[in-house]
């Protein structure tokens, strides 16, 4: 087996002669010098045993009968072969130049002239294998790698197509190429190709050029190699698979996936351009910011797939105002599409770049245009809503010098825009800045407030309207900064509403009113029932039920003595839960109560849909009772159908004899009020418990038992 091993891993050597005792010479030899020779008396025979064969050497005598000489022979080889290449020798007895330049323009490896130097042609046979060896390595390299590779002269012009049909297929070419020939080179008559090409000659660098193939899908990279002096290699890849990919991981970096805007990140970095270019051409700019008002409602109510289209259309409809002709975010005046116009900057807030502003008036009137086209009701999925903006706009270069400036600027106009009754604009100013940076620092302030302690809770009484007792009390958060003093509510809580820090300030009020309530129900007067403030923020967190519950139970009170105060806008947001987390607070015991009536929607029809126990008419109504006549009718009003609906009445900030003789009239239950008392601090409100606990105590002083 090792012998017949051996004897096919010697190189197959195939000769063509017509004098066989020349053939038999030769075979005779090569054979002696570890060569395995088979023989042809003619180009027939030869073309036959070629093609069983696949010889590694080919012999072939110019002068063979049957109409084949060693030439055509040669030249049927040449045409035949594929996958690799044969030696081939030509044996001739003339050595003159035209058969010379023949034999080597049909592809002859070599050429032998008769008689054969027999010892030497052992070692050309070996040379000529060794070479051919490696050109058929370069061969299969160059068909194994999926690029059109050219040899291409100093004027652009093709020499040569190296590689074969392979790497057309793979390229997506066939339709331009030969089956058995490359001979499309995709940079014909192309100036920047040429320039790449005379770049690579004179560098020595390799050079890229990228392209498209007009009319067709396909993009290439053509690399210019310098070959020698006065050529180059122009290896061609394609790259669409490629520039595709590129394409997908850009927009996913660069663009809003929802809206197909240009996101934030793509946004900041033109907006830096344009900032270079008006400083360069001295032009002015605006930014509007523009947040949708009340858009979470919509999420919360009807999903965010609604939520979602909604910003699909409302992109659609700002792109209206963006569009040439509207002389909106030019960024260069040769280059009328330049630069980002609208981008999604996140949630429901975009912005609109305007470049070459003369006046402020021209950026208000295109904000009112943005509202007028975003004031017409949107339809999704049979829903219909007005969606109504508020815009703030930050000019350059008064408002700013670098994006984030702007941005941070033209964010304060937007909110000042919302505070101002939303479904506006407004422009930026400093003093804007300094109110901006006050309420950051006053958040700042809020988390410290929450870490360190600093919040207090004062007690306001509750009394009985016909008997003056003492009937319950409302906690009120109150901060004394160790270095500002007393901070009031209004200033501190809309600043935690808006950065939700109000949940873990209410969770500590409740913790700390139900301790009260459990040290209070140790002293002579007895137990208070406590009312707190639950934020809507803090309804709808979902650890509300266990904060309450949790809170009553590590004091160790019964939970009835627990009111909760929350505002008409809490039941009206998303009806079906929040009758379902009423119910299981009103079943565990806690008492519910909606505080401010009639600041909100006024109507007490919707009362008898919830389990409310108590309402609170706003200071704002009792103030003028004895003056206001609406007043006086509205709170009539209140009172007479709560208590055809079995509602406890409270009214707030009842502070003379005629206010509450007017609500004695007409049925109110309860006051809450300077007339009876201010806000306490812990110590002095259970230093009045003291007080009536010792008048109740001594039937002399029965009638002062007040609060």
């Amino acid at each position: 087996m090792s012998q017949s091993s051996d004897t096919a891993e010697k190189p197959l050597v195939l000769v063509a002669d017509d004098d066989p005792d020349h053939c038999s010479l030769i075979q005779d030899f090569l054979e002696e010098s570890g060569f395995r020779v088979v023989t042809a008396p003619d180009g027939k025979v030869a073309l036959e045993l070629y093609s069983k064969l696949q010889p590694d050497v080919v012999l072939l005598d110019v002068e063979t009968p049957e109409g084949l000489d060693g030439f055509s022979v040669c030249d049927i080889i040449r045409a035949r072969e594929t996958v690799r290449e044969s030696s081939i020798f030509i044996i001739t007895e003339s050595e003159d130049d035209e058969s010379v330049e023949r034999a080597y323009t049909l592809g002859a490896t070599d050429f032998i002239v008769k008689p054969i130097a027999l010892p030497v042609l052992a070692h050309r046979i070996r040379y000529a294998l060794r070479t051919c060896r490696s050109l058929n390595d370069l061969r299969g390299l160059i068909r194994a790698v999926p690029d059109l590779i050219f040899i291409v002269n100093a004027e652009g012009e093709v020499e040569e197509g190296l590689s074969g049909p392979d790497a057309t297929h793979t390229l997506q070419l066939k339709a331009l190429t030969t089956a058995s020939q490359v001979n499309f080179y995709p940079c014909e008559n192309d100036d920047r190709a040429r320039d790449c090409i005379k770049r690579a000659l004179e560098t020595g660098k390799p050079q890229v050029y990228e392209h498209s193939l007009e009319g067709l899908d396909i993009e290439l990279e053509t690399r210019f190699v310098a070959r020698d002096k006065n050529s180059v290699l122009a290896i061609v890849r394609d790259i669409t698979e490629r520039k595709n990919s590129e394409e997908k991981i850009y927009n996913l970096a660069y663009y809003d996936e929802l809206t197909e805007l240009p996101n934030r990140q793509l946004f900041s970095q033109s907006l830096e351009r344009t900032i270079q270019i008006a400083q360069r051409d001295d032009e002015k700019f605006a930014i509007l910011f523009i947040d949708l008002d009340r858009f979470k409602r919509i999420n919360d109510t009807l999903g965010h797939s609604i939520g979602d289209e909604l910003l699909r259309q409302v992109a659609r409809r700002l792109e209206q105002c963006t569009r040439s002709g509207d002389s909106v975010a030019r960024l260069d005046p040769t280059d009328e599409d330049g630069g980002i116009k609208l981008a999604r900057l996140g949630g429901d807030e975009f912005v609109i770049i305007l470049y070459g502003i003369d006046s402020e008036d021209v950026v208000a009137t295109i904000a009112s245009r943005i509202i007028s086209v975003l004031t017409p009701p949107f339809s999704c999925e049979g829903h219909q809503f007005v969606v109504t903006p508020s815009i703030g706009i930050a000019l350059y270069p008064q408002d700013g010098q670098n994006g984030e400036q702007l941005l941070m600027n033209a964010d304060s106009a937007m909110y000042r825009a919302k505070f101002s009754g939303r479904n506006n604009y407004k422009f930026y100013s400093e003093t804007m800045r300094t109110k901006s940076l006050h309420r950051l620092d006053l958040e700042n302030e809020i988390r410290k407030a929450i870490d360190d302690e600093q919040f207090e809770l004062y007690y306001q009484p509750k009394v009985d309207a016909e008997t003056w007792e003492l009937v319950g009390a409302e906690a009120l958060l109150r901060w004394f900064h160790p270095v500002r003093g007393e901070i009031g509510p209004a200033d501190f809580i809309p600043v935690a509403e808006e950065t939700g820090l109000i949940v873990p300030i209410g969770q500590w009020v409740l913790r700390e009113a139900c301790k009260q309530v459990k040290v209070w129900s140790t002293s002579p007067a007895g137990a208070v029932p406590v009312s707190v403030n639950i934020s809507p923020h803090q309804f709808h967190a979902d650890s509300l039920y266990e904060d309450v519950l949790g809170a009553a139970s590590d004091a160790d009170i019964d939970p009835r003595l627990l009111e909760l105060e929350i505002t008409e806008s809490v039941l009206l947001q998303d009806l079906d839960n929040t009758l379902i987390a009423l119910q299981r607070l009103k079943d565990a015991g806690v008492s519910l109560s909606v505080d401010d009536f009639g600041t909100g929607y006024s109507s007490l029809s919707y009362l008898k849909r919830f389990p409310i126990d108590t309402i609170k008419i706003d200071r704002s109504f009792v103030k003028d009772l004895d003056t206001d006549l609406d007043d006086a009718a509205i709170c009539a009003a209140i009172l007479a159908m709560s208590q055809q609906l079995g509602l406890n009445v409270v009214a707030e900030g009842v502070e003379t004899e005629e206010q509450l003789a007017f609500l004695r009239r007409h049925g109110c239950n309860q006051i809450q009020g300077f007339l009876c008392s201010k806000p306490l601090s812990v110590e002095n409100f259970s230093a009045m418990l003291v007080k009536i606990a010792d008048a109740a105590s001594d039937p002399r002083t029965e009638d002062q038992a007040t609060a």
